[in-house]
């Protein structure tokens, strides 16, 4: 259930503060006092669109730096009935803490900034995962977009609802099936899209990996390549540069660095005979001499095998050339080129089915989809069942709700034959239909011009569905919170107190929210809260206040028309039986 509403710089609210309960919520108020307001703010907590013109501009007359820039909505939700949602929210990286959903709304204004930016659990989000979050959180009826109702897709569910636990299970059985099936399509599908492309696809694939393995390919290869290439095309510089170093340190012409090494070990040798502390550093200097020795050989060997080899310089260029192009084709590096053939054989392995193999899934497909159609024509045969009953309980709720004459059916398309696909929820669409007056034909709800009709078949609806043992929680379209606006729409007096007697009902499997014009509502909310508009010489405030006592005795007084000592002790007298 919502718990706390916070709303900054919304429209004409520059702060406000709604800490509801459960059960049924009231807003009441003068007309245009700023009531659609707060169920405004509702829909953006769902996902509602985020316009620039709803921010407000008491932040900028106040002084505030950045007041007016933009308008923040935040809503704390008490998940603690409601596992499925936190379920989902986990699912979602969005892990409630302690059975609590934070959702932010923050709506910039000015054309250039980012309009609207979304958080849940404090997390940045987008404003699509927001929408698919709201649908399981809010329901809003009225003037808003967030109707079920007028979304045909969504009647399938509500009839499925009203079921019992074996329609339930039926339910559950075929999607099961309809899985197991469209496993086995998905992958049919999937080798059988297009034979010439996946002709195409393995031809080019084989291609690729004939290439790869004709070059056969060594890691690093290139490096080792190049550096041989750069000692052939350097031949002649690398003997001299080897031929120098090795005369430097045998000697040639001149004395070498081993012969001058050599005299000074023959040196400190004679000073060793009188000094034997020399032994030390003279060894130093003959391992020195054997050091360069190596050293001078290394040198000599060098240079001896350096020379011109063109053929090879040539077989080295041709190489690198073809493992650059398979490099431009396939990877940027040789380890690329060999990853790509790695993933090839996946590929390969994957579309190189034999036409046994798809005669197999072909087969196991049709099986499968037949075993999927028998569950989901039991399926049809319960919601053929369930829809009767469905419909005339929904037509006594709405007999109650001032709708004598109203009719109303659950309608099914044609069935689905047997070579279409059918959906997880069976081969049946549903799609309600109303008529509120009698001689008007039955009509699909989304056609229902009126917010105040379809805001009470809504009511009737729920009010079945809560009071069905199985249309619990754990079945579709059960959502938390209700918003019902416009609901009290042309009507009053006996039909305005069943309308109330209805919400307060839905209010113990709900939290409700509701508003209403009417005294007759509102004397049976559990929080009754006021919205009141305060017009300045610069400035138009809307607060929100929670009556309590005489403070709800003149609200109620005001909406019979003027708190006279008449209407405030029917006031009274109102809420006294109200609360009995």
């Amino acid at each position: 259930m919502l718990v706390e509403l916070r709303i900054s710089n919304l429209a004409l609210i520059e702060e406000a503060e709604l800490l509801s309960g459960p059960g049924f919520n009231v807003l009441t108020g003068e007309t245009g006092a700023g009531k659609s307001v707060l169920i405004s703010a509702l829909g953006l907590l769902v996902g509602e669109r985020a316009a620039s013109e709803q921010v407000g501009q008491n932040g900028a007359k106040n002084g505030k730096s950045d007041g007016a820039a933009r308008a923040i909505v935040e809503g704390v939700f008490d998940l603690a009935k409601a596992p499925q949602i936190a379920e989902y929210l986990r699912e979602q990286g969005f892990a409630p803490e302690d059975e609590q959903l934070l959702v932010a709304r923050e709506i910039a204004a000015g054309e250039g900034a980012s309009r609207s930016r979304v958080r849940i659990n404090g997390r940045l989000a987008t404003a699509a995962a927001l929408r698919e979050l709201g649908t399981l959180l809010v329901d809003l009826h009225g003037q808003h977009e967030h109707q079920l109702l007028l979304n045909p897709e969504s009647h399938l569910g509500f009839l499925d609802a009203y079921g019992d636990k074996k329609h339930q299970q039926l339910r559950d059985d075929v999607a099961r099936k309809f899985e197991t099936w469209h496993a086995t399509q998905r992958r049919l599908d999937e080798l059988t899209r297009s034979e010439q492309q996946r002709a195409q696809r393995l031809d080019m694939l084989k291609f690729q990996a004939d290439e790869i393995d004709a070059a056969a390919p060594k890691e690093s290869e290139d490096e080792q390549l190049s550096e041989e290439r750069a000692r052939l095309m350097n031949a002649e510089k690398l003997r001299e540069a080897a031929a120098l170093c090795r005369d430097s340190l045998s000697g040639g012409e001149a004395p070498g660095a081993l012969e001058l090494v050599r005299g000074a070990l023959k040196a400190a040798r004679e000073l060793e005979e009188f000094d034997k502390s020399v032994g030390a550093w003279a060894q130093q200097i003959e391992s020195a001499i054997y050091e360069l020795e190596d050293a001078a050989a290394e040198a000599r060997s060098y240079a001896d095998s350096l020379e011109a080899d063109p053929l090879r310089l040539e077989e080295i260029e041709a190489r690198l050339h073809r493992l650059n192009r398979l490099k431009r084709k396939y990877g940027d590096t040789l380890q690329g080129v060999l990853s790509h053939r790695a993933n090839i054989a996946g590929e390969l392995e994957n579309l190189s089915v034999s036409e046994e193999e798809l005669a197999d899934l072909r087969a196991a497909g049709q099986r499968e989809h037949g075993i999927f159609l028998e569950a989901a024509n039991r399926l049809s045969q319960s919601r053929q069942k369930v829809a009767g009953r469905f419909g005339v309980t929904v037509v006594e709720e709405l007999r109650q709700l001032a709708m004598d004459k109203a009719r109303f059916e659950a309608q099914f398309e044609a069935h689905l034959e047997r070579d279409e696909a059918g959906s997880r929820q069976g081969v049946d669409k549903v799609e309600f239909i109303f008529s509120a007056n009698p001689g008007q034909p039955l009509r699909p709800l989304a056609r229902i011009a009126s917010g105040g009709e379809i805001s009470r078949v809504m009511l009737a609806i729920r009010s079945v569905l809560a009071g069905s043992r199985e249309g619990d929680v754990t079945v579709g379209n059960r959502v938390p919170v209700l918003v019902f606006d416009e609901v009290d729409a042309g009507i009053g007096g006996v039909t305005a107190e069943a309308v109330g007697e209805k919400m307060q009902q839905l209010a113990q499997h709900f939290q409700v929210f509701c508003v209403t014009h009417l005294p007759q509502i509102a004397r049976r909310a559990d929080r009754h809260y006021r919205v009141h508009k305060e017009t300045g010489d610069d400035e138009t405030r809307v607060s929100v206040t929670l009556l309590k006592g005489e403070e709800r005795v003149h609200e109620i007084a005001r909406m019979m028309g003027k708190e006279s000592e008449a209407n405030l002790k029917h006031a009274r007298q109102m809420l006294k039986e109200a609360q009995k």
